[in-house]
């Protein structure tokens, strides 16, 4: 509470640790603190209130609290980045949101409008990351994922090149986050590799890669 004569302004924000800075009539800053939290014992005169947070915009309102009132302050911070944020271990991963490659790898925003996307993560040596999230309205929806590393042993290459070249890579209609020409390590064994290239038909070719061996695959890709 307040002294005789002295006012106060209480903070609450809808997001935690915001820092509240309170500004005299005159401009001045005369303190802050970490929501929620209070100013007290205040003249009762003029003041400015600015809420701050790393990934929310800034909330500024001006209050004239009275001698021997306790202003409560109930704000509502508006998030920046909104859409889906993706991060790896390790980082650098390639993003393919509904088998098409994002710009940037991870960490990375991508400003996906709300709804489900399938979403896969690609880091040469590791398992790809594949599954289903779940993009949210008005707010950000974090991924973090943890790429597991590919087996030491089976393991094999595909040495891929078309004409033109530029063309995504996809094994067993996974993408690879690699663009021919590329080589390529693949399990050993059976595989489809298949190569898209916009204004280009989708080319597949049917492999046998060996233990250690390499396969090559070069397609003319046929215009559409």
């Amino acid at each position: 509470m307040p002294a005789p004569g002295k006012a106060a302004i209480h903070v609450v924000t809808d997001v935690p640790d915001a820092v509240a800075t309170l500004f005299g009539p005159a401009g001045r800053e005369l303190n802050n603190c970490t929501t929620p939290c209070s100013f007290n014992n205040l003249f009762p005169e003029r003041y400015s209130l600015q809420i701050r947070k790393d990934g929310y915009s800034a909330v500024q309102t001006r209050l004239e609290p009275k001698g021997g009132q306790t202003l409560d302050q109930k704000i509502h911070l508006e998030a920046v980045a909104k859409g889906l944020f993706v991060n790896s271990r390790p980082a650098g991963a390639y993003i393919f949101i509904n088998g098409a490659k994002q710009s940037g790898q991870t960490p990375a925003t991508l400003p996906l409008a709300p709804g489900q996307y399938d979403l896969v993560l690609r880091y040469p040596g590791y398992e790809a990351y594949a599954g289903h999230i779940q993009v949210k309205d008005n707010v950000q929806t974090t991924l973090d994922a943890e790429l597991k590393e590919k087996p030491a042993g089976h393991v094999a290459w595909a040495q891929v090149n078309s004409t033109p070249g530029g063309a995504e890579i996809f094994v067993d209609g996974a993408p690879t986050g690699q663009v021919s020409p590329a080589r390529v390590q693949i399990q050993a064994g059976s595989h489809i590799i298949e190569l898209r290239l916009d204004g280009y038909q989708i080319a597949k070719r049917a492999v046998q890669a060996s233990e250690g061996g390499t396969v090559d695959v070069t397609e003319a890709l046929k215009q559409r």
